[in-house]
């Protein structure tokens, strides 16, 4: 899982948009049946979740 986030300070909009959330600071890359969630920040990009795909997901779940 860690190998999928290699290279987001790079590339921070790789992800997509949280649909739930639609903030465009606020992405996802799907990786298998995982949702991970992450925040760009000025210098550097903070993972939120790690969600799987099946689970209900609502805004009030990141911290």
């Amino acid at each position: 899982m860690v190998r999928k986030t290699v290279g987001l300070d790079e590339l921070p909009y790789q992800g997509r948009k949280v649909p739930e959330l639609n903030e465009e600071y606020i992405r996802e890359l799907g990786l298998y049946s995982y949702r991970i969630i992450y925040e760009i920040k000025t210098d550097h990009v903070e993972i939120l979740a790690v969600i799987h795909k099946r689970r209900d997901f609502a805004p009030e779940d990141l911290p």
